[in-house]
């Protein structure tokens, strides 16, 4: 567990699936749909390498998780 809930309120863990919401515009970025990984000594999504405090918990989402929805990482 990660420490942090998505912004419905699910805890997030790694190897989670989460889509990035722009706080600005408060649309989803198509483009930051990324694993939940522990890189460092902190949790990051793997492909940005941002740490999930960048990006607020409450501008992430889970839509899945890398054991149950493979697919959604192609």
């Amino acid at each position: 567990f990660t420490g942090l809930c998505d912004k419905n309120g699910k805890e997030i863990y790694e190897g989670d699936i989460v889509r990035a919401i722009d706080s600005n515009t408060h649309e989803y970025d198509d483009e930051i749909d990324d694993v939940v990984s522990f890189i460092g000594s902190c949790f990051s999504l793997s492909e940005s390498w941002e740490t999930l405090d960048y990006f607020g918990s409450n501008n992430l989402e889970i839509i899945g998780n890398i054991h149950e929805n493979q697919e959604l990482l192609k």
